[in-house]
């Protein structure tokens, strides 16, 4: 059930494209984190746009010249095996291109943030990454 933040600056995406590439991404990250693709599993998976005005986006030190993006991705410790971060963080970079119109090689850094069971709270309990992977086909979504 990762949580993803996107810092971009304004205009990367539009509308549709943010949809499209939460989607996306949602389905990437379901798929590395070998989590049930499911309609409560997928509604577990939260992603956020950040964006930022031209004058508060800068590489080394001056104005970015370039459409440059972070993706930070939190996710439960032990969700993810060594081949499932690089899928995460090869297939997140791609899905981001394409949703933002880039080509060539990609102004983006995807971080990966693992966070123990008992340091991530949802409904107010301790996350449980057995609980998620076991979750019924039918639960309803949140």
């Amino acid at each position: 059930m990762p949580k993803m933040i996107i810092h971009a600056p304004e205009g990367t995406f539009d509308a549709v494209s943010r949809e499209r590439l939460a989607t996306a991404l949602t389905v990437h990250g379901l798929a590395c984190e070998a989590l049930p693709d499911t309609a409560f599993v997928r509604s577990t998976v939260w992603v956020y746009f950040n964006d930022y005005p031209a004058d508060a986006v800068f590489m080394g030190g001056k104005p970015a010249t370039a459409k440059i993006i972070s993706l930070v991705i939190y996710v439960l410790q032990g969700g993810l095996d060594a081949d499932g971060r690089k899928r995460l963080i090869a297939g997140a970079t791609d899905l981001l291109a394409e949703h933002a119109g880039l080509t060539g090689r990609i102004p983006a850094y995807v971080v990966i943030r693992e966070v123990p069971e008992a340091d991530w709270g949802i409904f107010g309990q301790q996350g449980d990454l057995a609980a998620l992977r076991a979750t019924p086909w039918d639960a309803p979504p949140l």
